[in-house]
């Protein structure tokens, strides 16, 4: 199953093209916020570059936040623009579960955060054994404060994403950005199971600040 994946929600651009045991063909580099320039002639480059056509795509993995607004809107509208043309399934993606994906080897609490601005954060926690990943809150619209109250009583918590410093943590993994080809991992099972969004009812995620409760240990 041939899938394009793609992840707009920060200043970097990712796509990828997978048939779900490897990547054909990937793109994962800043765009300076380009994406609405940038998106189609990459998408269209990697087709070229695997030697398929577009027909060939089995379906779309998109990732939907929480991340730039601006971003999001670019993947989703294209996302929806090919569904359409082609009549092929959408699987969607947090934003959140990729970034922690970018820790594997760690061993401890993983917390993805990025810059919600006037100092909160968007943030997610996870329990890692190195290579699996427990999801054991919810996604946050947090404050700082609350963020780093909820995790002191944690002995190891990895902080990752554009909000690292906001924290007073030091930046550990510099690319920290969603990559597609890890979006497209995650949806594999979706697609299996043939959970998917429509166009119709495909948009970016949206979090509240009310949403923040620990829901594991």
């Amino acid at each position: 199953m041939n899938i394009l994946s793609i992840d707009t929600s920060t200043d970097y651009l990712s796509v990828a093209i997978t048939d779900g045991v490897k990547v054909l063909a990937r793109y994962h580099r800043p765009s300076h916020r380009n994406h609405s320039r940038l998106l189609i002639p990459t998408i269209s480059s990697l087709i070229k570059k695997t030697g398929l056509e577009t027909k060939d795509i089995d379906g779309f993995c998109v990732s939907v936040g929480p991340g730039s607004f601006t971003g999001l809107r670019i993947g989703v509208v294209t996302v929806k623009g090919l569904s359409y043309t082609l009549n092929k399934p959408i699987v969607t993606v947090p934003t959140l579960d990729v970034i922690a994906r970018n820790a594997k080897g760690f061993k401890g609490i993983v917390c993805p955060v990025i810059d919600a601005k006037k100092n909160k954060v968007y943030a997610c926690l996870y329990k890692s054994d190195g290579k699996n990943f427990k999801k054991v809150s919810k996604y946050l619209l947090i404050s700082v404060e609350s963020l780093l109250k909820m995790t002191e009583k944690y002995d190891k918590v990895l902080f990752l994403g554009d909000a690292v410093k906001l924290v007073g943590s030091k930046e550990t993994i510099k690319d920290w950005h969603p990559r597609a080809d890890a979006a497209a991992g995650l949806a594999t099972e979706s697609f299996k199971k043939k959970i998917f969004v429509s166009p119709e009812k495909l948009e970016p995620m949206y979090i509240y600040s009310k949403e923040c409760n620990i829901t594991g240990k």
